[in-house]
């Protein structure tokens, strides 16, 4: 096994899960297929590279299908039309920018760089999400980032993504083929669940949004600062997200329990539940959110001249 950043086997495997349990998982708690080809697996890995310190799951083919984002689209959740990243991006990009934006969604970041003036397209394989964006007057590409450059006779001024780096089954590909797609001083602008934040919360990986075949990979400020020594890339900005409002509870009960995980499963739950942890997610949300690490990292990387 090797590095998908590092291409080198400086790598530990951490864990491995079983598809057809997590299969099952997914249609009890949510109520979604996620697919014969994933339950058909024989398992899947954990990895991490040690040099740069991204976790990661394999195969590759362990990655969630359009399929699946059909499926989850559906709760109102998915795809929030108000984000802290889009107000942090929308701040590092300026009027007039060509922008190009992989994993379009719904079209609410689209919608509101277009009204700062920013010139923006878009990237997005879900078919139906896709369609609904392109119904608001924007260019957007069903087509594989690798191929995007033969395609278009251009290269961005900044390229923004967001929750969309740790979906992908080859992260370090992604990663060199939007770099393809700008021009050489512009900005990549990621977002990505901070796995610094969320390892205290979920150590063992259990969340089932944070695991194959949702997320493929996990990322912290340090990984994007190892970047640095294998992409033709500078660290330009960190930004982390406050502990949002509405993820106050999650991140209390999960704290505790993770906190207490010597309890039994079932002594767990009945200790640390909405109910007990209500004082402790009021005196947060009248304040104390503002000094806690929440959901979510920034970053913006700038590709070397």
């Amino acid at each position: 096994m090797f590095s998908p950043l590092t291409g080198k086997s400086d790598v530990q495997r951490i864990a491995t899960y079983s598809p057809k349990i997590i299969a099952e998982k997914w249609k009890y708690s949510m109520g979604v297929d996620v697919g014969a080809d994933f339950r058909s697996l024989p398992t899947i890995e954990y990895w991490k590279c040690l040099t740069t310190g991204l976790g990661w799951y394999a195969p590759p083919q362990a990655a969630g299908k359009g399929e699946l984002y059909s499926q989850l689209e559906t709760f109102n959740w998915y795809y929030m039309p108000d984000k802290w990243e889009f107000d942090v991006a929308l701040g590092l990009l300026e009027p007039g920018e060509h922008v190009l934006e992989v994993g379009v969604g719904f079209g609410h970041f689209l919608r509101a760089a277009r009204n700062q003036g920013v010139l923006i397209d878009g990237v997005e394989l879900n078919p139906s999400a896709a369609e609904l964006a392109r119904s608001q007057g924007f260019e957007i590409y069903k087509i594989d980032l690798a191929h995007l450059s033969s395609e278009i006779d251009m290269q961005y001024d900044a390229i923004c993504s967001f929750q969309v780096l740790e979906h992908v089954a080859d992260p370090g590909g992604f990663l060199r083929d939007m770099l393809k797609n700008l021009r050489p001083g512009g900005r990549l602008i990621l977002s990505v669940p901070n796995a610094a934040v969320i390892r205290k919360i979920d150590p063992n990986n259990q969340n089932l949004l944070n695991q194959p075949p949702h997320h493929m990979s996990h990322w912290d400020s340090q990984v994007f600062r190892a970047l640095e020594n294998f992409f033709p890339v500078k660290v330009r900005s960190v930004h982390r997200e406050s502990l949002a409002n509405y993820h106050i509870a999650w991140f209390v009960t999960g704290y505790l329990r993770s906190l207490f995980s010597g309890l039994s499963t079932t002594a767990n739950r009945v200790l640390f539940n909405k109910y007990s942890t209500a004082p402790i997610c009021w005196l947060i949300k009248i304040g104390l959110n503002k000094w806690i690490p929440g959901h979510t990292l920034l970053v913006e990387l700038e590709k070397k001249i």
